[in-house]
């Protein structure tokens, strides 16, 4: 196979080969090329020369290595457009986040088909898991769905796979995400000018980053306009509907000078409980209690009235990180090299469940 006569360098004839029979489908069983020790032998040369040869072969985006599986052939002749959407096993065992996540894959599978790109799901708890994935999937980009760990974003840098953070801001990657500082400034804000004073909120799971987010947004209206923030009225709930029932018995329960006029929720399964929990307790939804939810869901619009609620836009979301990933798969590298946070505006949505008690 080496012609040592010849003008070309021995790599690059090693190159050629091993270029012709991956394009061959010589290796389609196996997925991957033989370890570099087995190819020196093969090739009867030094490990430095095939090393050449290979660092053509992945300029050329032919194979990639994947720590602790090898070589792999990133080739594929039958369906070279995969992308890998990875997301964590709790958040489909969990009801009040199906929803969110669902429609997320709605709108990605949506436009993706009409570039005939396949959407391939997998959940990643760990590195191993995110090295299995790819092992045995042929992928062009990784698309990590809300909260991973360090270690798989990376993973996926290590072995230059395109790859962007959809719903978690992660210094890792790309990260394309709704704004919810700002948010949740502006839902305090339209409540303080209908002239509320006694806002409550339900918030979200501690040390989640979108409840965090969107408490320090709150806070931020409260620090800049020089107003006293009583904690008393931040109420934890765990993004579940149950949660928001709860909630909106623990306000029910404060006396008549403490009672909020207005409850802000961190979501809407949150909002729609503490709905529930007003209507059944005889309380009119804005006559007596404002209400508004976060995420524009409508999971219950068979069953309860609509809200006012903030639209974190999924679609827009969507269409970024595509934006991006095709970007860097065609090599124009829209983020020039850098890893940027893309931060998505929302909008308020109207839905007659705030009250105006006086204008400023």
């Amino acid at each position: 196979m080496i012609d040592k006569n010849s003008d070309m360098p021995i790599y690059k004839q090693i190159y050629n080969t091993l270029y012709d029979e991956i394009v061959r489908g010589a290796y389609d069983e196996q997925g991957k090329l033989p370890c570099e020790r087995e190819l020196k032998r093969l090739f009867g040369v030094e490990r430095n020369t095939v090393r050449k040869a290979l660092k053509l072969l992945s300029d050329d985006g032919l194979i990639i290595k994947v720590p602790g599986y090898g070589t792999k052939i990133a080739l594929n002749k039958k369906n070279p457009k995969n992308i890998l959407f990875i997301t964590r096993q709790d958040y489909f065992q969990q009801e009040n986040s199906e929803y969110f996540h669902m429609k997320l894959i709605e709108n990605l599978e949506k436009i993706l088909s009409l570039s005939n790109y396949n959407l391939i799901f997998k959940s990643a708890d760990d590195y191993f898991d995110l090295i299995k994935a790819i092992s045995y999937t042929e992928i062009s980009a990784i698309i990590f769905d809300s909260y991973n760990k360090s270690s798989l974003y990376k993973t996926a840098r290590s072995i230059k796979i395109p790859c962007v953070s959809i719903n978690h801001y992660t210094p890792e990657v790309t990260s394309i995400v709704s704004n919810n500082s700002d948010s949740s400034y502006k839902v305090v804000k339209m409540l303080m000018e209908a002239g509320h004073r006694k806002i409550a909120f339900i918030a979200g799971k501690e040390n989640y980053q979108t409840t965090i987010e969107r408490l320090n947004g709150i806070q931020s209206y409260y620090a800049r306009n020089k107003l006293h923030f009583d904690k008393k009225y931040i109420i934890q709930g765990d993004w579940s509907f149950d949660s928001g029932v709860e909630a909106g018995e623990k306000f029910l329960a404060m006396s008549a000078e403490e009672r909020p006029t207005a409850v802000f929720a961190f979501n809407d399964d949150m909002a729609y409980g503490c709905l529930s929990c007003f209507e059944k307790r005889g309380i009119a939804v804005p006559d007596e209690i404002s209400l508004i939810g976060f995420d524009k869901s409508d999971k219950y619009a068979s069953i309860l009235r609509p809200i006012n609620t903030v639209d974190v836009n999924i679609d827009v979301i969507v269409k970024y990180a595509l934006w991006y990933l095709m970007g860097c798969l065609e090599n124009k590298d829209p983020g020039a090299g850098a890893i940027v946070k893309i931060q998505i505006d929302t909008v308020i949505y109207d839905n007659k469940t705030v009250k105006v008690l006086s204008e400023l």
